[in-house]
């Protein structure tokens, strides 16, 4: 096994990155080496998305392409789309197809696949009475930043998503477990750990009596992993920031100064065809209450323009109520049919439409992203430096609040926090 090597590629979120992490630690731990190049491998992992009908789309595509590179390895794929298409991912060429659970496998069903060269499919037909699925501790990520997985799955919903169908029910991992790796990967030089899940908001309601939540596990963090600098929150919903949640701000500079709280839509009557857990007035109130907390916190969020049904009107009222709430960036995507879901039964929009509201919310994103890089100019700011090009000798790095910054340096400070004066010139978002 010491020979033998392997590749991996993750599409969507956050969470699959950490569970590339994950598996890429274990097998590490096994003997195998990781490559770069999938024409080098022996095993190939690719784990997939399904949040689109796009993401279906280059899960399909990536596949194919690494069967193509690489006919001789053995090509696994795991995730939300093989999860839904399991017969089409062993028709595009995966030799070992698992959906959003088993993960923990993949070592073990290698080994299967090297005796016999057996095609497996282990893929279970629902997932909502999973528990959660303990990959080990990731402690080994190809960035500065590591992300640390504490819940998967989701019970919400919403009725344009097709993800607690894929990815299965709400479920929590250990806070012991949590914390554990929180101190490992700062042991091994990582300053800051990002929170992730699938609805990480969620974390809690599933364990014990259910009153040890997010906030809790939070603060657990932040008092039990000392030399950690940051401490970064992926994305939270409104409904999950919870009085405790803002007491965590006020105490703790090491939690950051940027929140990502998707809100899909700025008209009330969208967000109540959606199924979405608030109203635009409930929204706003959250995020005063975050700014008299932190006043130049950047608040980031996902759009989904062109739901079924939305007017002309109700779009305008988004686009109002995004410059209103003063979004640092907006992340826009057009609103996608996805099978099994509640919304698939209603008439979707003309692409024309969803196309011109895309461009009109990323135009107004630009706008306020401006607005909120300029309120820095000339100040210093903190940047964790996670890129150095030693040719150039230009380094790149995030402050807290998550603006993007390059400045020049003859030395590598990769890994460190420097002190950066924040003009039109060094920012690089």
């Amino acid at each position: 096994m010491g020979e033998l090597s392997f590749y991996t590629y993750a599409l969507g979120c956050k969470v699959n990155s950490y569970e590339d992490n994950a598996i890429s630690t274990e097998l590490l731990s096994k003997g195998l080496r990781k490559v770069d190049k999938s024409s080098e491998a022996d095993l190939i992992i690719l784990n997939s998305c399904s949040v689109t009908g796009m993401a279906d789309k280059k899960s399909r595509q990536r596949l194919s392409r690494l069967s193509r590179e690489a006919p001789n390895a053995c090509l696994l794929i795991m995730g939300c789309y093989s999860q839904k298409h399991a017969e089409e991912a062993l028709s595009l060429g995966a030799d070992i197809v698992l959906g959003t659970s088993n993960r923990e496998m993949v070592f073990e069903l290698f080994q299967r696949f090297l005796e016999d060269k057996q095609k497996i499919s282990l893929v279970k037909e629902s997932v909502r009475r999973e528990g959660y699925s303990e990959l080990g501790l990731a402690c080994y990520s190809e960035t500065r930043r590591a992300y640390l997985k504490v819940q998967d799955g989701c019970d919400n919903f919403c009725s344009y998503c097709l993800i607690p169908i894929v990815r299965g029910n709400s479920r929590s991992r250990r806070p012991g477990r949590v914390i554990e790796e929180a101190n490992s990967l700062v042991s091994k030089g990582y300053k800051e750990i990002v929170i992730t899940g699938i609805s990480t908001g969620s974390y809690g309601r599933d364990l014990g009596d259910g009153k040890y939540r997010l906030s809790n596990l939070l603060r657990d963090i932040l008092e039990q992993t000392p030399g950690l600098k940051r401490l970064r929150v992926s994305s939270i919903e409104e409904s999950e920031i919870d009085d405790d949640f803002l007491q965590l701000l006020r105490e703790f500079p090491q939690l950051v100064d940027h929140l990502h709280i998707p809100t899909q839509s700025g008209s009330s009557s969208v967000l109540k065809a959606m199924h979405r857990r608030y109203d635009t007035g409930a929204f706003m109130k959250k995020i005063d209450k975050i700014r008299e907390i932190r006043p130049e916190i950047a608040i980031t969020t996902d759009v989904i323009a062109g739901f079924p049904g939305e007017s002309e009107e109700e779009h305008k009222e988004s686009l109002a109520f995004f410059e209103k709430v003063g979004f640092a960036e907006i992340h826009v995507f057009p609103y996608s049919r996805r099978p099994l879901t509640q919304a698939y039964k209603m008439k979707d929009l003309p692409a024309d439409i969803k196309k011109r509201r895309v461009h009109e919310i990323l135009d107004l994103s630009k706008k306020l992203r401006g607005e909120y890089e300029s309120r820095f100019f000339g100040r210093k700011l903190e940047v964790y430096v996670e890129e150095y090009d030693s040719e150039s000798k230009i380094a790149k790095g995030h402050s807290g609040n998550y603006l993007l910054i390059s400045f020049h340096s003859e030395v590598d400070p990769r890994g460190e926090f420097v002190d950066v004066e924040y003009n039109p010139q060094t920012a690089s978002d």
